[in-house]
């Protein structure tokens, strides 16, 4: 292993010791679910300023799934309503796209570029092939770009469907075994990917596309070594200790630049190391200087899908029994299905069902966990409150027909 490639060093600092009870309670309490984040309190401001201070404080979460995404922003500003999120799309303080991995994030406006700067080559050294594959050659990519930047020019916005009818009208289709529904949503991430385009404004479905640099009123500018610790000061913010890898997987970089990173922002004191069964995580010195145990008040979650809960580490065995992974994501598909958690553990999951009286809320723990329907009766009615319909919570099992 050579210099640059070696994990950083701890400081003489760093904590020692750690239990991994310790370790789910500061990530709790960094990812907003044992302790509010600053600024999204009643008086901090409005409710789409509350929800943009999520995002920021979180620096990206998942955004595959729209109403999951919203969710995840919503039951960390508690009071704040699905409308405050629209909102925080519309005014330009949150936008949706793909920062890295090639998968889709909610993130702060200003961020989205420099980000994808820093992260994005990998990904699209893989576009060429992918292109290839698709039968979609360089000048049929340039006029696909060439027709959304002048259909989008002016303060314009496109929803995927008006992407796709732009390019037909523009005598675009593809090729036999593609065609352009194929190449649309390939041409729309290599668009956004580039910094191109940006999804931001909301009207009644997903968020609209528009051209980054009219939308992004003021982009970061943030590059080389300073910007890859501050990737790693800002993950670490929002998952409390973290492991090399974690950031690896998460920002798609190489352990190389993920430890430059973790390196850079530990010299800035930006980070410490807490040594958790042996093994070195990273997180910020005040999160450690802090309590690690459960808040009062501390009940269960109903956390969306996609919650950075889980999917913000490599390892999940702290806070989710490997038995019950496919419980979580059936065939391991990929689809990351809405958790119970109960003192900082997944118990259990849960769907919605829209019904005339109010929308049921189906609950279903995992074998050998009592989940009391009592005790989910406050998150159930904050989920209500936020989609602002009646709730009732029930268990799944009582529901189902007999075999």
């Amino acid at each position: 292993m050579t210099a640059a490639t070696a994990p950083p060093r701890p400081t003489s600092g760093s904590v020692s010791g750690a239990s991994v009870q310790d370790l789910i309670g500061w990530r709790m309490r960094a990812l907003g679910l044992w302790r509010p984040i600053p600024g999204t309190s009643a008086d901090a401001g409005s409710g789409a300023e509350r929800v943009r201070a999520v995002a920021e404080h979180l620096f990206a979460l998942q955004g595959q799934d729209w109403t999951s995404s919203r969710w995840a922003l919503g039951v960390r500003a508690p009071g704040t309503v699905d409308a405050d999120v629209l909102e925080a799309f519309n005014n330009g303080g949150l936008v949706r796209s793909w920062p890295m991995r090639g998968t889709i994030h909610v993130l702060a406006a200003e961020d989205i570029g420099w980000v994808q700067a820093a992260t994005g080559r990998q990904v699209l050294r893989g576009a060429a092939k992918r292109r290839e594959f698709l039968g979609l050659d360089d000048a049929s990519l340039a006029k696909m770009t060439d027709v959304a930047v002048e259909r989008l020019s002016g303060g314009n916005s496109l929803s995927r469907d008006e992407l796709g009818r732009a390019w037909s009208e523009a005598g675009i289709t593809g090729q036999a075994g593609a065609g352009l529904g194929q190449w649309r949503y390939h041409v729309i991430w290599w668009l956004s990917q580039n910094g191109l385009i940006v999804a931001g404004p909301v009207d009644g479905g997903e968020p609209r596309f528009r051209l980054a640099s009219e939308w992004i009123r003021a982009p970061r500018r943030l590059e080389g070594e300073e910007a890859l610790a501050e990737i790693a000061a800002r993950f670490a913010r929002g998952r409390g200790p973290i492991l090399d890898r974690d950031l690896a997987w998460w920002t798609g970089l190489g352990l190389r630049e993920v430890r430059t990173g973790i390196a850079a922002a530990a010299a800035e004191g930006r980070l410490e190391a807490v040594d958790v069964d042996g093994a070195t995580h990273w997180a910020q010195p005040e999160l450690l200087a802090g309590p690690s145990d459960p808040p009062e008040d501390d009940g269960p979650h109903l956390l969306p899908g996609f919650d950075e809960h889980l999917l913000g580490y490599t390892e999940r065995s702290a806070v989710l029994e490997p038995a019950n992974f496919e419980r979580i994501v059936p065939g391991r598909n990929g689809m990351f299905r809405a958790t119970v958690v109960e003192h900082g553990r997944v118990i259990g999951v849960w769907t919605r069902t829209t019904r005339a009286k109010a929308t049921r809320i189906e609950i279903e723990p995992f074998p050998r966990k009592r989940i009391g329907l009592r005790r989910l009766t406050a998150p159930a009615r904050a989920w209500g409150a936020f989609h602002g319909v009646p709730v009732e919570v029930v268990n799944a099992e009582a529901i189902r027909p007999a075999k």
